[in-house]
């Protein structure tokens, strides 16, 4: 789902199944385009930290990242705070 847009190309979407958590931006640029992208493969892990159910994943996760230019930085931030493993990729077309 898209979590959000702004008048400057720049895009974010989350993306949640019960076997990965994904946050992807896009910045959209006339000249380029520059994508980031982190994820989470163990669910159960961010569940257990969060202390809900896989139910409730979605609506906290949009509490912290929805509306925010940053999302993804915060998304790490959050994992990072809370020793969770995820995979991170950042490049340019």
């Amino acid at each position: 789902m898209k979590i959000y847009e702004d008048k400057f190309g720049r895009l974010i979407w989350l993306s949640i199944s019960p076997s990965e958590i994904r946050v992807d931006l896009q910045d959209l640029n006339p000249e380029f385009e520059y994508e980031r992208c982190a994820s989470v493969k163990n669910v159960n892990d961010l569940c257990t930290v969060l202390r809900i159910h896989f139910d409730d994943l979605e609506a906290n996760l949009l509490m912290l990242l929805q509306n925010q230019g940053n999302a993804v930085d915060l998304f790490i931030k959050y994992l990072d705070e809370h020793q969770i493993s995820f995979a991170y990729y950042s490049g340019i077309r």
